[in-house]
């Protein structure tokens, strides 16, 4: 319990002298805090003891909790002492002592993730670097939007999509929500930004002429080629998830693959194994009788060549030099934009195979939900929103239907 000490001046109680002892140190000093409190004016001193004796006991209980908060953040690395309208926090170091180590690093997140929030950490702290943290506003948040839309450029010399600004709003989002949870700062100044619109861009696919003369090419290609192209056309699966491809995934009874990995490369931590990008990732595709064929072709050729190896753990498109590790999906890319460049088709990546096979699907009369499920949306809008083009022969046959249904 606080002890009350009276100050008086002329005979009369001016103000009581409040000291709380919290706890010995390491070396066995008490630990105390102070308050000097002046009791209104009016009270008679028998009331103003006992309004001392309450404003005490609170003002203990409040300093106490604070103490224990400052006890709980020092046991992982950071002093959090003051409340947040008196703390004056370098935005920088609270982003990269504190909000990457624990929030972005600490065994959660995939190596892209982590890579993805380290680059957007990097211009973020570069611009806000000489400012607190507490004294962030939204009005300095919506500066930074716009510095981003018409006066930063990228790594690639390029200004950044609306996409882009998004990341960098998210990013924001994250950093804020992190320093709120934690009483770092008294009011999130993000709830006052708005969220940059996004651009409705339709996505880039192969039309179905486009997608003919693909198929006639692949003929041309190596059998492992051949059938990686095929795949990703034809499933919609993603890079990642192509290259995590093992034998034992194919069941020829169901004519299915099952994706079950995914594969991902960062300079930091090199080709990596993990699950899916979402739990709707992890998932049975259906495939054509034609890819069934194509696949058994290339299990005999793989396995002739490897005629000492069991292979049902083997990666279909392996690392070179080993059958059982996962190849850099980088490289996969470069070689599928090769491919389109020398056949002059339009220059794909194999995400733009992914989106030709979703809108391939969808304009040969394929349902939305059965899209979603093959391309592993976790909504459909999803599907609704990015992978449904329709030209102007899909509109003008919808109308004649409309017409015709009518009599018009």
């Amino acid at each position: 319990m606080a002890s009350i000490r009276e100050k008086r001046k002329n005979g009369k109680v001016v103000s009581y002298r409040f000291t709380a002892c919290l706890e010995r140190d390491a070396k066995g000093k008490q630990i105390r805090k102070y308050l000097t409190w002046t009791p209104p004016d009016g009270l008679s001193p028998a009331k103003a003891k006992k309004v001392a004796e309450k404003e005490a006991d609170k003002w203990e209980a409040e300093i106490r909790e604070e103490h224990e908060k400052e006890k709980a953040a020092a046991a992982i690395g950071i002093a959090f002492s003051l409340p947040p309208e008196k703390r004056r926090d370098c935005f920088s170091t609270f982003v990269n002592e504190f909000w990457l180590p624990l929030q972005v690093r600490n065994g959660n997140c995939k190596p892209t993730t982590i890579a993805f929030y380290e680059n957007m950490a990097k211009v973020i702290t570069g611009y806000f670097g000489g400012f607190y943290l507490q004294e962030i506003s939204p009005f300095q948040i919506q500066k930074y939007l716009i510095y981003l839309r018409t006066e930063y450029v990228s790594a690639l010399h390029k200004p950044l999509g609306s996409k882009s600004i998004r990341h960098h709003y998210a990013t924001l989002n994250n950093i804020f929500r992190y320093a709120e949870r934690h009483e770092m700062i008294a009011r999130n100044p993000m709830i006052q930004v708005e969220a940059p619109k996004k651009d409705r861009k339709p996505v880039d696919a192969l039309t179905p002429e486009q997608a003919q003369q693909f198929f006639a090419y692949l003929s041309d290609c190596p059998l492992d080629f051949h059938c990686m192209l095929f795949l990703l056309i034809t499933t919609g699966i993603r890079r990642g998830e192509c290259m995590g491809l093992q034998w034992s995934d194919i069941d020829e009874k169901e004519m299915v693959i099952h994706i079950q990995r995914n594969v991902t490369y960062t300079p930091e931590s090199g080709v990596q194994v993990s699950t899916p990008k979402t739990a709707n990732s992890i998932r049975a595709v259906p495939i054509m009788e034609s890819t069934l064929k194509l696949l058994k072709a290339y299990q005999t050729q793989f396995q002739s060549s490897h005629p000492d190896k069991q292979i049902e753990d083997a990666f279909l498109f392996p690392k070179e030099g080993n059958i059982f590790e996962a190849r850099d999906p980088n490289s996969v890319t470069r070689r599928v934009k090769r491919f389109m460049c020398l056949h002059n088709l339009p220059d794909m990546s194999p995400h733009d195979l992914r989106h030709s096979c979703g809108s391939l699907l969808l304009a040969n009369g394929a349902d939305i939900k059965s899209v979603q499920e093959i391309l592993g949306h976790a909504n459909a809008s999803t599907t609704l929103n990015f992978y449904v083009r329709s030209d102007l022969s899909q509109m003008r046959s919808a109308t004649n239907k409309y017409a015709a249904a009518f009599g018009l």
